[in-house]
């Protein structure tokens, strides 16, 4: 289920990362660029889901999943 509090970025991932809301909903927003410039722009209810789309991006994003893991 969706929280109304979704949790806080790590400031590690804010350039890739941002709350953004629709209505009353709190979503994370991938603002990953590739190589073309451009910026991915999915969106996420959770930090664990946005996480594991980034590591598709970029194999340096999974240490983040572990440690999200195990908070």
């Amino acid at each position: 289920m969706s929280s109304n509090n979704p949790t806080e970025i790590p400031v590690e991932l804010r350039p890739v990362l941002e709350m953004t809301y629709e209505g009353n909903t709190a979503h994370i927003k991938c603002k990953y660029v590739d190589r073309d410039g451009k910026e991915c722009g999915a969106l996420f209810f959770n930090l664990n889901d946005a996480v594991r789309h980034l590591i598709t991006h970029d194999n340096k994003y999974r240490k983040f999943l572990s440690h999200l893991s195990n908070a």
